[in-house]
């Protein structure tokens, strides 16, 4: 991670705090903490995702920094009193994701304060035109094998402009449901074929408690309830608050009945033996140990005779898991995906 502190030497001297880190993997944003080398009350870390956060603490003490580490669904829900925001932009982000955090970064800075975007691009042509229709000018530094840095400065009150995305969704001959998504949240834009192939094989009765595992926009969990009939109940949970925002958001405008939103990292504060159907689809390239919480954090929460559903393109990686914690499994193929079926 050493092309971000190299990068950032060459625009410092523009830097006035207080600073706000938005988002940006953990070491990056911890280096950068660590060569601002401001007091804790000078300089946040904001991140969207719970998961995110800890890891960023986590980091800021191998390095021996410190800042204020908070996560929020919105940047904007910051106040706006910052001297300086820094995007430290990974070239794995999404590029609405980025898009957003420029527009949003916008609101969280004092009148006149600097908006500094780091990214780890040798040649990037995209952030300076961000930047300029966002702030009115930006500046770039000369491209290097440490990516570019552009920055701008914030002159007067823009407007909030949301970036969001609507879609319907509906299974078989139930109702369609509309859906808003927004960057950095899973499904975004479009209703996940894997999660459709999820519950074209669930088996949901009348009156079930559903879990929506990792519920990114709530789509699974709303669509699954109506299933379940309005004496059914349904928790979404998620470690993104902006992902438990939205949920609730769409769970509302959709209106599902009998809902609970829980943000945790570590499925806290859901009950033994309180559901009879779980529906998990875990981000199965990211770390293996997001899967391993979704299949055996799931069996204790289970009811006797609950159904438990996984859908993968990766059944070989997921199902010896799912032996080991649930002792037995089937498996559906749907749509190009693994249906993995298992239950207590």
């Amino acid at each position: 991670m050493k092309y971000i502190t190299d990068l950032f030497a060459t625009v410092s001297h523009r830097v006035k705090p207080p600073v706000c880190i938005a988002l940006g993997p953990p070491w990056p944003v911890a280096n950068l903490v660590k060569a601002l080398a401001l007091p804790k009350s000078e300089i946040a870390c904001a991140q969207l995702d719970l998961h995110q956060t800890d890891r960023v603490r986590e980091c800021l003490a191998e390095v021996g920094a410190n800042a204020e580490v908070v996560a929020v669904p919105d940047l904007w829900d910051l106040p706006a009193r910052f001297n300086t925001v820094i995007f430290p932009a990974s070239a794995h982000a999404d590029r609405e994701l980025k898009l957003d955090v420029v527009e949003q970064g916008y609101h969280i800075l004092a009148p006149g304060g600097l908006f500094l975007t780091l990214s780890e691009y040798e040649k990037d042509s995209q952030f300076a035109k961000w930047q300029k229709k966002i702030f009115g000018k930006c500046g770039e530094t000369p491209s290097s094998e440490h990516g570019m840095a552009f920055f701008s400065t914030k002159t007067d009150e823009g407007e909030r402009r949301r970036h969001e995305v609507k879609f319907h969704a509906r299974l078989g001959e139930g109702p369609s449901m509309e859906f808003v998504s927004r960057p950095g949240t899973f499904s975004y834009g479009r209703f996940d074929n894997g999660s459709r192939a999820m519950l074209e094989v669930a088996e949901i009765h009348e009156g079930d408690r559903i879990l929506d595992l990792g519920c990114g926009t709530g789509a699974v969990g709303c669509l699954a309830a109506a299933q379940a009939g309005p004496t059914g109940n349904v928790t979404f949970i998620d470690s993104s608050l902006r992902a438990i925002a939205l949920a609730e958001l769409n769970a509302k405008a959709n209106n599902i009945p009998n809902t609970r939103f829980v943000t945790a990292t570590r499925l806290q504060g859901l009950g033994p033996h309180e559901f009879d159907v779980i529906l998990a689809n875990p981000p199965y390239y990211a770390k293996a140990d997001i899967t391993r919480l979704f299949v055996e954090g799931s069996r204790e929460l289970l009811k006797p005779s609950g159904r438990y559903y996984m859908v993968t393109k990766m059944p070989t990686a997921v199902m010896p898991l799912i032996f080991e914690t649930f002792d037995d499994c089937s498996v559906i193929e749907n749509r190009g995906y693994s249906v993995v079926i298992s239950g207590v």
